[in-house]
């Protein structure tokens, strides 16, 4: 495989994913997720961080049969030439129609005269006149038939001069010309397909030009009966294309019309249409607006007992809206259960970075979420590579109980809670295990240049009028460990060494370890006992950065030689672009 080698699930590779059982290792699970037929090896290979393990999972996968690889955007395998057996066949032998010539007389020609008596019965014909040779000479005129007079007439003629040949008399026969009949014959086939487009075109007029609207209130009335709630209905219609189907547009649900719905595709089983009980195949609901305390009167509708059924649900382009926050562009499908209740809801966002999952449960919706290169909603700058989520969605509330994610070159766990009734509130504890924490922090906006490896446990909440304003009053507290970096900004020994009044501004410190406790509010982030270490070098103390970027602090500094100790109070200042450490001791 190279780097523009793409690849797309197989069968088992989609029932693995959905059912998470087959895949035990989390990077052959997480590739899994991303291969999706468009992105390359060197796409996946971005995503995940690492190229060589990349190629490792991606063969994994290919051995175990729940990938394959695709080439030039067509499976590599056998379907193309399957498919081409299945093409019409275009050419095919035409067996040519027979050729008239006169030494084979065509078949609807007067046949030459039977050297056979034919006995008739007496009583029915009259004596025939003395027979006369055969000759082609000009008929005498003959007496045209009376009126009225049938098939025996001509056949009785048709005899007498059998009869007339027969005895060798001298009698003129008039040869008459053979008619073809010009016309145009219908043959049962054809009938037949007329009078099915006929029939077609009878039902589409009939369907195009009934009057649906009549039937609006018994729909608007079963549907509320479904929904447990109010139904509204603007107009109804009916439309051949794509394929015949009734549209309903303009529907609200609810006294406050939380739900508010574009239009309504409804596909259904015609032959139900004249039963006691309807049935759509699939229902197709386009631009929905869901407010999210809706969701517990939807998770338990159920058209069980009505008159209508429902066998599937699609969802183009909806939106769900959280408080004053609208997450838009979802899609997805509802499965439903034997009785019209929904049994599993499968959504997707915009993107397709994130994947959910969700099964009624009473008033709430449980869930698992998977996705790749997410997003945040309300913070866009952070970004996952990769997500897993289980927990339960409620009417004013969402519990993650178990998250499991990728993000920065490290691996994120927790868990969280966001309530939305009555005001926003965010509460959480997660775990962070060897992120890289430059990026980190340019991805949180920090000002502070700090690199490194970092691990972390920290306790999150916020409070605010609505959830837009949750980003502003997000508090964080927890310890941190870092190893292996380098502070920019702050070269604590260049600061030791300074004999100057003059602060010391720019330079690094290189460290093996970096230890402490933080704090992070709306006004200002506070680094409290501060241990760096480095070798011979050592440095301790705190630093606090306000919200405009001002540095303050203080730092005690270590630093060991084989001859002398030498130790020196810094004062931190400046700002988080452009720190100042000055000296406390007088030289």
């Amino acid at each position: 495989m190279d780097k523009k080698s793409v690849f797309v699930k197989t069968k088992e590779g989609e029932d693995a994913v959905r059912q998470r059982t087959r895949l035990v290792q989390r990077n052959l699970r997480n590739i899994l997720i991303m291969v999706d037929g468009q992105a390359t090896l060197a796409d996946l290979a971005k995503r995940f961080g690492d190229e060589n393990a990349t190629r490792t999972a991606l063969a994994d996968l290919v051995n175990s049969g729940l990938i394959r690889e695709m080439e030039q955007g067509i499976p590599a395998d056998d379907e193309a030439a399957d498919q081409t057996d299945e093409l019409p066949v275009l050419t095919a032998q035409v067996e040519p129609e027979p050729i008239e010539t006169p030494s084979r007389p065509p078949a609807h020609s007067i046949p030459p005269p039977v050297i056979e008596e034919i006995v008739l019965p007496a009583p029915e014909y009259e004596s025939l006149p003395p027979a006369a040779p055969y000759t082609l000479s000009k008929p005498e005129p003959q007496p045209e038939p009376a009126a009225g007079s049938g098939w025996q007439d001509k056949f009785k003629a048709l005899v007498a001069g059998l009869q007339g040949s027969r005895s060798g008399g001298a009698r003129d026969v008039a040869l008459e010309p053979i008619r073809r009949d010009t016309g145009l014959k219908i043959g049962l086939p054809l009938l037949a397909l007329i009078s099915l487009v006929g029939l077609a075109v009878l039902a589409g007029l009939t369907f195009a030009l009934y009057p649906y609207g009549r039937h609006l209130p018994d729909i608007e009335r079963n549907a509320s009966a479904m929904l447990k709630q109010p139904v509204k209905i603007g107009d109804i219609g009916f439309s051949f294309l794509p394929r015949p189907h009734i549209s309903l547009r303009s529907i609200t649900i609810g006294k406050e019309a939380g739900v508010r719905i574009a239009g309504i595709t409804a596909v259904p089983e015609f032959m139900s249409l004249a039963g006691d009980r309807q049935v759509f195949s699939e229902l197709t609901i386009e631009r929905a607006s869901i407010a999210a305390a809706e969701l517990g009167r939807l998770a338990s509708a159920s058209s069980a007992g009505g008159n209508y059924e429902i066998r599937r649900i699609r969802l183009v382009d909806a939106s769900l809206i959280v408080g004053d926050a609208r997450i838009g562009g979802i899609s997805g499908e509802v499965e439903m259960k034997a009785g019209g209740a929904p049994d599993k809801i499968q959504l997707q966002n915009a993107e397709a970075t994130l994947r959910l999952e969700l099964q009624p449960k009473g008033d709430a919706f449980r869930f698992s979420a998977s996705g790749s290169n997410w997003k945040a909603p309300f913070w866009q700058d952070l970004v996952f590579q990769t997500l897993e989520a289980q927990g339960e969605l409620r009417p004013t509330m969402l519990i993650l109980e178990r998250i499991d994610a990728r993000a920065y070159e490290g691996l994120v766990e927790g868990k969280a809670s966001l309530d939305w009734g009555g005001g926003a509130t965010l509460a959480g504890d997660l775990d962070l295990k060897r992120l890289n924490a430059a990026k980190l922090l340019a991805g949180l906006g920090s000002l502070l240049s700090v690199e490194g490896e970092l691990t972390a446990r920290l306790r999150v909440e916020a409070k605010a009028e609505s959830l837009g304003k949750l980003k502003e009053r997000v508090k964080a507290e927890g310890t941190f460990d870092m190893k292996r970096g380098v502070a920019r900004g702050f070269d604590l020994g260049e600061a030791v060494r300074n004999t100057s009044r003059n602060p010391t501004r720019g330079g690094e410190t290189k460290f093996e370890q970096l230890t402490g406790s933080f704090k992070h509010d709306s006004q200002d982030f506070r680094l409290d006992n501060v241990r760096l270490s480095s070798g011979l070098f050592k440095a301790a103390g705190q630093i606090g950065v306000a919200s405009n970027g001002q540095l303050n602090g203080a730092v005690n500094v270590e630093l060991k030689s084989s001859a002398t100790t030498l130790r020196m109070p810094l004062a931190v200042g400046g700002t988080a672009k452009d720190p100042m450490l000055t000296s406390l001791r007088s030289r």
